[in-house]
């Protein structure tokens, strides 16, 4: 049940009746197309939308800020995005300025439909063979589920690492996002022989654990009954997965630098050295920035282990893969015998998922084990995930369990998208258009998906108010 991702446009334009010929244009294409006269409401859609191309004008009536400004907002939250400027520009300065910005392509006005849906299909085209070329790349390894732009420009991110062969890789993710298997990902792309020698940074706290990364000598503790060579030395040349190094105690951290700046090893209960040769990746759900701040890890080790840093999306920000990841399940992990409904997989959509890929991976099969007749419906997804309850009023909770279960929801996401979008993305003013406290507004939004972590920050100042 592989599910292909349509094509998404975004034109931003003051010009109402320009807007309106746009979805003309496209018409009988598979594409999906939005548009906005106002720069606020594209800045809004941009942030909580991934869109493939974007057709910009460079002129607002009413707003100091010009279509560069957008650009620049654009490019700064999504690099893979392509921009075709559509623009009456005649400034000779202000070509140059725009054709060296970085945009895709520039169409001056009048623009005729050929011209624009030509530059349309060739980006697009282009992003696709990028696309095909990454998934290509990556085939071998089948736990790289996904075709999002996030999900691309992660596998790119792992490309690149394996490709320049630098010594100290970061990864940086929330809990259940995949962290080992993207440090695998790159082990198997850089070393044939996928040498990869995990240790848990969690537990290096005594003696014991230091051997399994240091080793240690006959003798140097109970139960030493012979030499042993740690995960730095047995590398050989390979790497060494440092697992969650965030949460290693910060006096050990000093002899994890040593290593990992002299390259040299001093096994336990041995004074001698001994030269290794190892790459490191070192992962983390412990934002280090901020453990710096508080003096939970060391500066200088968090700049030696991040000489390359990738960092792995949560499962909220790369929605559009969740198709894929089902059918991948469905597949390796129930062989499939089981089978989903699409009105199931619309309500997967709804949830924000805390357990990132791990989660679902595990809800998935709590409802295969649950459901009837080897089909996966709406009704088990409500069962093997209770929070989806609390979008419901108990009338809405009968309904979800029928034919069109998963319609609440997405009425209720496109409402609040829709104040959001009227408000010009105050989210104050959004929760007035609704008839709610903002309290209300903020937790709503977040049991629908709709807050990020870029919002954070508003929702402690809320709930800190309540």
């Amino acid at each position: 049940m592989m599910i292909d991702r349509t094509p998404k446009i975004l034109a931003l334009d003051d010009d109402a009746t320009w807007l309106e010929q746009i979805p003309m244009i496209f018409e009988g294409m598979d594409y999906e197309v939005q548009s906005y006269a106002n720069i606020d409401q594209g800045l809004i859609a941009i942030e909580n939308n991934f869109y493939d191309v974007v057709l910009l004008d460079l002129n607002f009536v009413g707003d100091r800020r010009t279509g560069l400004d957008v650009f620049r907002r654009i490019a700064a939250q999504d690099s893979e995005v392509d921009v075709i400027v559509i623009s009456g520009e005649t400034e000779p300065k202000r070509l140059v300025e725009i054709m060296n910005s970085g945009i895709t392509h520039f169409i001056p006005k009048p623009a005729t439909v050929d011209e624009i849906r030509k530059s349309v299909v060739t980006a697009i085209k282009k992003k696709q063979i990028r696309r095909e070329s990454l998934l290509h790349s990556t085939k071998k390894n089948t736990l790289l589920v996904g075709s999002s732009p996030a999900a691309l420009k992660l596998k790119a991110d792992i490309l690149q690492a394996a490709k320049v062969g630098v010594k100290d890789i970061l990864i940086q993710g929330e809990t259940g996002t995949g962290k080992e298997i993207v440090a695998r990902s790159i082990a198997e792309l850089a070393d044939p022989s996928t040498r990869l020698y995990p240790v848990h940074c969690g537990a290096i706290n005594d003696g014991v654990a230091e051997s399994e990364l240091f080793g240690h000598v006959k003798g140097a503790f109970t139960g030493a009954d012979r030499d042993r060579a740690g995960a730095f030395e047995a590398a050989q040349g390979g790497f060494v997965f440092l697992d969650e190094i965030g949460d290693m105690p910060i006096h050990q951290q000093a002899k994890l630098l040593r290593v990992l700046q002299e390259r040299k090893v001093q096994r336990v209960g041995s004074t001698e050295e001994k030269s290794v040769s190892f790459k490191s990746i070192s992962a983390t759900h412990v934002n280090l920035e901020n453990a710096v701040v508080d003096k939970k890890f060391r500066e200088d080790l968090f700049y030696r282990i991040a000489k390359y840093s990738i960092h792995i999306p949560a499962l909220r920000e790369r929605m559009d893969d969740i198709p894929e990841l089902v059918t991948f399940f469905l597949a390796t992990r129930l062989k499939n015998e089981f089978t989903i409904t699409p009105q199931a997989i619309d309500l997967l959509f709804t949830y924000h998922w805390p357990g990132n890929i791990r989660q679902l991976e595990s809800m998935i099969e709590t409802m295969a084990y649950r459901c009837e007749n080897k089909i996966i419906r709406e009704k088990d997804v409500c069962q093997a995930i209770p929070d989806l309850s609390r979008l419901f009023t108990p009338k809405q909770a009968i309904t979800m369990l029928g034919k069109h279960g998963h319609s609440p929801i997405s009425q209720e996401r496109k409402r609040f998208q829709k104040a959001l979008t009227d408000a010009s993305g105050d989210r104050t003013k959004a929760a007035q258009l609704l008839n709610m406290s903002r309290a209300t507004f903020f937790r709503r939004a977040k049991e629908l998906g709709l807050v990020t972590e870029r919002r954070k920050r508003d929702v402690t100042e809320i709930n800190t108010s309540i």
